[in-house]
């Protein structure tokens, strides 16, 4: 994962750099440091930047409050001001603005050469993005070439990343309710940085990656009941963010035995997206483990079967209700799902009883099928399963 202000900050020798404001945020994702000299240039930061600044550009219409303010706005992960005859002192005004915000500010006196901080920072942080992005390429090639165990085991050793510890993968997909469609790049882009932050300050063997618009989340010995905290905390976060209600999606794979059964979890997760969209059941977390006999349905690889099962069992009554416009198929699912009670099936959709036994009546005609026998309870409970799948 990225490094944080913290893991910079230890690095030094912390009589040359003091940090006098916004401890709170030492756990702020730092992804580069930059000179910043005046406002203007602060509105050229990405995010996650930390400022270095001698106030020699400072102008006389230009404070150096202002400055802090408009790097903070401009979402830099912190500050270093070096003090010396540009900037004399730092004022208990900035000092209580960085401790509200959360924002980072250190000190460095004039006589240490600034630019060595920087160079070093910098090089830390590529080293760091290099070890990440060689953890998530192996990552990546034990979900998608799960055989080429040289491509993936080899790399994760290296960076003390067992193949041996328990994998789990989790998929977010994200929808606008207007339009069904995948959230914009902006708010994934800022989805993304704030769930990396959530991930980095507590969760260390953890990745996050975007696949086809969709945030893959790979856990690296993290238990089910963990993964699932995890999980809701993301959750509540990108609620937080979006403030409107968009379909949100939160599917988690079995746990795997190791490294090689990741690219189960994988495909399990992306089932249970498939499933969950098809059934509208958005807003919730839904993990492989707790779906009963759907997990069997979904490891099933002979598609075709599946579908044949479908045809010869359900299909008659589908199509009578869509030539003559009733509703049997949702009277036999809600029948089925509620223990086969008619009082709440009647209730659910609003409806007498005596106008469900007559609609239960014409679904056993068409079936040419009696529903009083458990076996064939059992055969139409799962093709009404397999119609969420196929």
């Amino acid at each position: 994962m990225a490094m944080t202000l913290r893991e910079l900050y230890e690095s030094t020798n912390k009589r040359d750099i003091k940090l006098i404001a916004g401890k709170n945020g030492l756990d702020n994702v730092v992804r580069w440091a930059h000179m910043i000299e005046g406002k203007e240039i602060s509105t050229y930061l990405e995010g996650q930047e930390l400022s270095f600044v001698t106030g020699i550009a400072l102008g006389k219409d230009e404070s150096l409050f202002e400055l802090v303010k408009h790097t903070y706005y401009n979402q830099a992960s912190g500050m270093v001001i070096n003090i010396g005859p540009y900037i004399e002192g730092i004022s208990e005004e900035i000092l209580q603005f960085c401790d509200e915000n959360d924002f980072p500010l250190f000190q460095i006196p004039w006589h240490i050469y600034m630019a060595n901080f920087i160079k070093d920072f910098c090089y830390q942080i590529t080293i760091s993005d290099r070890i990440n992005i060689e953890l998530l390429s192996a990552i990546k090639n034990a979900i998608f070439f799960p055989d080429q165990e040289n491509l993936y085991k080899p790399q994760l050793e290296i960076h003390n990343f067992s193949a041996n510890w328990p994998y789990c993968i989790a998929i977010i997909e994200i929808l606008e309710n207007s339009t069904g469609e995948i959230i914009g790049d902006e708010k994934r882009a800022k989805l993304l940085k704030n769930i990396e932050n959530i991930l980095i300050y507590s969760y260390k063997r953890t990745f996050i990656f975007e696949l086809k618009g969709r945030f893959v989340l790979v856990f690296a010995e993290y238990s089910e009941d963990e993964i699932r905290n995890i999980v809701h905390e993301i959750k509540r976060k990108c609620r937080e963010i979006l403030k409107k209600k968009n379909k949100m999606y939160f599917c988690i794979g079995e746990t795997s035995k190791n490294i090689d059964d990741i690219s189960k979890s994988y495909h399990q997760a992306i089932s249970i997206l498939k499933l969950q969209k098809k059934r509208e059941n958005s807003d919730e977390i839904t993990a492989y483990s707790e779906l009963g006999l759907y997990k069997l349905l979904l490891s099933m690889e002979n598609k075709e079967a599946m579908s044949n099962y479908y045809q010869e069992t359900l299909e008659p009554l589908a199509e009578y209700d869509k030539i003559n416009g009733t509703d049997y198929m949702i009277v036999l699912d809600t029948y089925l799902k509620n223990n086969c009670s008619v009082k709440e099936v009647a209730a659910q959709l609003f409806y007498h009883r005596n106008s469900i036994n007559y609609k239960l009546s014409k679904i056993q005609e068409i079936l040419s099928c009696d529903l009083s026998q458990l076996n064939t309870r059992l055969v139409y409970s799962i093709a009404l399963m397999l119609r969420e799948i196929i």
